[in-house]
């Protein structure tokens, strides 16, 4: 908590704060812009995360960690759904159409064109 002598008001540490929090600015960057130590910063925003509620920065990354996971497991899922659609479009053309894919596998042809065993 801020001492009542203080030498920032609590209206800046709480802007400061909110700042990095809405535009993703590291506490770092804000430090060096306003001739404030990192760990100042940084102690103020986790006092604003505190008061208002917000999950801590670990908290933050854990929950932001499970959606990207959650977003590429459905990726993948949609991926494998499209592979298994173009595999049985496939062999359902080649059961209609009654050939095979491996159907030229084996023979090879010389440079005048001529089949050869």
């Amino acid at each position: 908590m801020p001492s009542n002598n203080s030498k920032y008001s609590q209206e800046m540490r709480e802007q400061t704060a909110r700042h990095i929090l809405e535009t993703g600015k590291s506490a770092t960057s804000m430090a060096e812009e306003l001739g404030i130590g990192v760990d100042t910063v940084c102690r103020w925003v986790r006092e604003y995360r505190r008061k208002h509620g917000m999950p801590g920065l670990r908290e933050a990354v854990r929950c932001r960690l499970k959606k990207v996971e959650e977003r590429r497991n459905r990726r993948i899922r949609e991926e494998r759904e499209d592979i298994l659609t173009v595999k049985e479009d496939f062999e359902e053309n080649n059961r209609i159409c009654g050939s095979t894919a491996t159907g030229n596998i084996g023979r090879h042809f010389t440079t005048t064109g001529s089949e050869v065993a």
